[in-house]
C-alpha cells in the first residue's frame, strides 16, 4: 500500500510533502559539518593514542561507530539527524510509516555508494539512498500514521 489514511479517511501520499532540493542540499551541508565536528572532537580527544600520523585501531573503530552511527542512530530514534532538525524535515517508509531500524540501517549503508550524492539531480528529491530503502524525506507537517518527538 502506497498510501495511508489521515484522520478523515482521506488518503495522504508522502510524495506530497516531499522536501525541497534547497531543503535536501541544506541536509547534506549541515549533516556534513554535524560530522566532521564529531570526527574533529574524535580526534582531539584521542590524539595521545596514536604517536604515528596513521590512526589507532581504537580511533578506527571510533571512527566507523560516528560515521555509520550518526545516521542510524538519529534516524531510527528521531525520524531525523539534526541537518533535519534545523531545516523541518524528517524520514518516512514510502508508505508513510515510521522506518524500522533494518531500513535505517539500510539507507545509511546506501549512502556510501560511489556518487550518490549527485543522484538528486533528477526531478525528484528522492535520492538512491531514499529509492533503493523504499524511504522518503518530507516536511514535518506531514504527519503521516506515526509522529515522531
Amino acid at each position: 500500500m502506497d498510501k495511508i489514511l489521515d484522520h478523515e479517511t482521506n488518503y495522504v501520499d508522502p510524495e506530497l510533502y516531499l522536501a525541497s532540493k534547497g531543503q535536501r542540499f541544506a541536509n547534506y551541508i549541515l549533516d556534513r559539518i554535524g560530522l566532521y565536528a564529531l570526527i574533529f572532537l574524535l580526534v582531539f580527544l584521542t590524539e595521545g593514542e596514536s604517536a604515528s600520523d596513521e590512526l589507532s585501531d581504537l580511533q578506527t573503530i571510533l571512527f566507523l561507530l560516528i560515521l555509520g552511527g550518526y545516521w542510524v542512530l538519529t534516524e531510527y530514534f528521531f525520524g531525523k539527524t539534526p541537518g533535519k532538525f534545523l531545516t523541518g524535515t524528517k524520514v518516512v517508509t514510502k508508505d508513510g510509516q515510521s522506518p524500522s531500524f533494518a531500513t535505517i540501517l539500510g539507507r545509511t549503508l546506501c549512502r556510501f555508494i560511489p556518487f550518490e550524492p549527485f543522484s538528486f539531480f533528477g526531478s525528484k528529491t528522492v535520492g538512491w539512498h531514499d529509492s533503493i530503502s523504499n524511504t522518503r524525506v518530507v516536511r514535518d507537517e506531514y504527519g503521516g500514521e506515526d509522529y515522531y518527538v
